[in-house]
Order: C-alpha cells, then structure tokens, then sequence
C-alpha cells in the first residue's frame, strides 16, 4: 500500500528530507528523550516497529528500556508506555495534556472519517459528541437494553445450533444484530442484510486504514496532495472508494429511522429516534450531523471489539476444557437446566465473571490500544515528552505483568476468586483494557452486559471443542492474533455441541420475541 514506483519515490524523498529538516530536530532544552532502541539517519526506528505483533516487540522494549520507551520514526515521536502504573501518571493524572489524537491523514482527512469521536482531535467538539454519547451509554443507561442483548443472544445460540461450522460468522452478526436494534431501532435477521454487509465493509476498511505504518501518507501528510492519477498512488483511489463505504454506514441506517420518524410511525425505541426527537424545529443540521456520527460511533465500537473478544472466549475454551467444565458447574448450580441465564442470575456467577475477566486479560483485543498525543511539552522522570508525540499505552504487557498476574501466559479464571468469590485485590483488567483517562472507552458499559449474556448463555447448553481430524482425533489449535487496531484471533475450526438432548430442546424453545430478562 506504500507508493512503490520512481516517480513516487522521488515524491516520497523530497517529502522525507523536508519532513526531517522539520521534525528531526532536538527537542527543546536539551532534555533527553526516554531510553529506547537506537535509530538509523532518516528513518530512526522504522524498522524497529513490525507490522505484525507489533505489541510484542514493545513489550520486549519495556523489558529493556523500561517503563517508558521512546522511537523516533521518520522525525515523530513516538512513546510507549508499558505499565499500569506510568499509564495512571501520565494518561490518567495528566489527561489534560495526554488526551488529544495524532494527526490521521488517511482514515480522517482522504476517507472523511473527522466526525467518528473515538479518532477526533480533543477539544470542544469532542467534549460535545463525548457527552451526547454518553446520555445512551453510561453505567446505568445501558441497563434498558439487556431485552435485545438477551434476544439476540438466543438467537445465536440457534444460529449454533443449525449451522456450527459457521460460529466465527455468527458471533459478528449476534452483535452487529443487536447494536443495529440499539442504535437506529432497525431489526435484521439476516446475515446478508443490507445493513449488516455495509456496515462489515465500512469497519473493515476502517480498520486497515488505522493499522499503524499502513499508509505512508500518515507519516508524511504531504502525499495527500499526489494526484490519484501517478503510479503508485494508489492509496487515493483506495481512499475515495473507502470515503463512499464510509458514508453509506453514516448515513443509509440513520436515514432510514428518519424517514419513519418524519412519517410519524410508532417507532422502536433507539438511540437514533431519542437524537431526532430533541433536534431543535429549525437550524438543526448541525445537531443532525452529530447525531449520525454519533450513532455510527456506536455502531462501529459496538460490533467489532465485543466480536474479538467472543472469538477469544472460543480459543480459550477449546484449548482450555477444565476452564469450561468448572463454569458449566456454577451455572448448573445457580440456574439449573430449565431455562437459560438471565441478567439477574450474574451477581451468583462469579466464575463466570472471572471467566470473562480473563478472556479481557489473556489476548487482548486493543494490544497497544489507539495511540494518544501529547498536546504540549511534558517532562516525567527527568525525560522529556515533546509536543505532538504518539503515546501508547502497551496494553499487552500491562495484562501480562508477571507480578500482577503470576503466569501470565495461562489462562486462568481462578486468578481474580478467592474463596469463591471475585477477589478485589487483583488487579481487574478494565484499568488497560478499556484504554486510558478521557480517552477510556466510553462503550465498555454495554460490552460488559453483551459479554456477560453471550458467555453465560453459551456454556449453559453447548460444549465447546477442538476440531477433529479424519480419524476423530483432536487437532491441536495454537492461538493467533490479527495485526490490526482492534486485534482479532485469525480464524480456527472447533466443534460445537449441545451439552445434553435436553440443552437442544431448549434452545429451540426461545422465540426472539418472547425474553424476559428477569
């Protein structure tokens, strides 16, 4: 995806001498960056960063370096941060200063992704789509929609039941099903929705295009201005072709709402129609406007990480048998076989809690997480952090500390209970998993309750296994992460069963419109 032929190459020269001649130079009084990998004339560390796994190689720098490291990649700045403890000072303590987002010409400015709030630079703006967002999705908001998380969650487990072979496909679509319900009132029972295949295209694109060292324009914002006709710059046709996916996942659900809100139709209740009710009678384009990238926010956060996060819960269990037997046991015990798990049976589950707890810690789904930038010169430690740097927080290492987690490469639940209870002195995996300061997650409420009604209902009624070979053996799967932002396992075969004749029944049982949630 890097400009590749002489042409292009001449343009990219140019453009990396005079982005050196700017950004290379010594940061300002004297002071000394945070130890790190030494670079090489022009590139610095560009080779020190792999795409793949990236978040190991900063982890291996963390062991080195130490609790802050720095790299210096094409004349930026970029720091990363591998401890819960730094994280806290500086992007917890010192939010004010580490709360704005690095400079994105590929995903915001050629693909017109500026209004999705999770990338947008920090200031008013964000202030403003953070707090909308937050009315529908705080701690205590996200409680009203347990009904459709439960239906859908039934629903999977029919789509198990019919077709397993296909499960790395159905648990995208169980949570693309309900945010779409949540977001804009719309109900899709297929797979091949229009919707469901927009918005899988829109994020997907999304997601390439925010992969770190993906595109070299976002290291050097200049290439924008290159012709989409030169050889070589195919990142501009690539973009505006994106640009189209992107608006379609805008703005085609939102529309559709509209168009029954304007109709005055009894709507179901969402997100989207609670926005359109409050939009001022005239002079509301820009309330509009907020009100769709709002809701896309949601849509875009709500199908994707809780999907990675399931197909964690997959690797473990499969790789992992005792893990599922002890929590098949505690639900056996607290809420038998005749019905399935309900939103009030979790304060009894606590294994299942520290279940999915794990599942958070073990491979993280945001390894390095989305890279902060330092809006001002700060010092920590004697060091300096200039102006404009990237700052990760390693999530990796911080959901691997040895100290924190003893055998951190283990999957084990037991770790977060004592005396079969959840024990509040290990550390819980929401202080990195989530992210940092204001730039925490703003959606891990409703995530929460998903994880919870998707883990609780699958192990009450399937065993989950590894595949089989053709002689009926078990075949050995070794866990895989995906480079990408939002880091997913890379696909795997498993078997899925109902546990019991009785199991299948009642999954068979459950109609998407008869839930109840207590």
């Amino acid at each position: 995806m890097f400009l590749s032929d002489a042409v292009a190459l001449a343009c990219v020269g140019l453009s990396m001498c005079f982005t050196y001649r700017v950004f290379a130079k010594r940061p300002r009084n004297d002071m000394p960056l945070p130890p790190g990998p030494p670079g090489l004339p022009l590139i610095g560390n560009l080779l020190d960063v792999p795409k793949d796994n990236m978040w190991l190689k900063f982890d291996e720098y963390y062991k080195k370096y130490g609790d802050v490291v720095a790299l210096r990649i094409l004349g930026k700045t970029m720091i990363v941060v591998g401890s819960v403890e730094v994280a806290s000072q500086l992007l917890e303590k010192r939010s004010s200063i580490y709360s704005d987002r690095v400079r994105l010409p590929m995903i915001v400015e050629l693909m017109g992704w500026d209004r999705l709030f999770s990338i947008m630079r920090y200031g008013s703006q964000w202030r403003e789509y953070r707090r909308v967002f937050h009315q529908h999705f705080n701690q205590s908001a996200v409680d009203k929609y347990q009904d459709i998380q439960a239906r859908e969650s039934r629903a999977f487990l029919r789509r198990l039941l019919e077709t397993p072979e296909d499960f790395y496909d159905h648990i995208r679509f169980a949570f693309t099903a309900a945010i779409m319900d949540i977001a804009y009132g719309i109900t899709v029972t297929d797979k091949n929705d229009k919707f469901v295949t927009m918005s899988e295209e829109a994020i997907e694109s999304a997601s390439l295009a925010s992969r770190p060292g993906a595109f070299l324009v976002d290291f050097i914002p200049i290439l924008k201005y290159v012709p989409a006709w030169v050889p070589g710059a195919g990142f501009k046709r690539k973009a505006e072709e994106w640009r189209h996916l992107k608006d379609r996942f805008i703005n085609e659900p939102f529309d559709a709402t509209k168009d029954e809100f304007g109709k005055g139709l009894v709507m179901r209740p969402s997100v989207a129609s609670a926005l359109l009710q409050r939009l001022p009678k005239v002079n509301a384009e820009e309330e509009e406007l907020r009100a769709r990238n709002v809701d896309a926010t949601a849509f875009a956060g709500g199908a994707d990480t809780t999907t990675a996060a399931i197909r964690v819960l997959f690797l473990a269990l499969i790789t992992h048998p005792d893990v599922q037997k002890r929590a098949q046991a505690e639900l056996d015990t607290v809420v038998g076989n005749s019905h399935l798990p309900t939103f009030p049976d979790r304060g009894r589950l606590p294994y299942i809690e520290a279940l999915i707890k794990e599942t958070m810690r073990w491979l993280p789904i945001a390894p390095v997480g989305f890279p902060h930038a330092a809006s001002e010169d700060d010092v920590f430690n004697g060091y300096l952090i200039p102006k404009g740097s990237l700052v990760f927080g390693n999530v990796w290492s911080m959901l691997h500390d040895p100290v924190a987690y003893p055998e951190p490469e283990k999957f084990k639940p037991e770790r977060f209970l004592k005396d079969g209870k959840l024990n509040p002195e290990v550390r819980d995996p929401s202080v990195a998993a989530f992210g940092f300061g204001r730039r925490i997650c703003p959606g891990r409420h409703l995530s929460d309750n998903a994880m919870y009604s998707i883990v609780s209902s699958l192990l009450s009624v399937f065993d989950i296994g590894p595949p089989l070979d053709g002689r009926g053996e078990p075949v050995l799967v070794i866990p895989q992460m995906s480079a990408r932002v939002i880091s997913s396992p890379v696909p795997f075969k498993c078997t899925i069963k109902p546990r019991s004749k009785a199991a299948e029944e009642l999954i068979r049982e459950t109609q998407t419109d008869e839930i109840r949630v207590g």
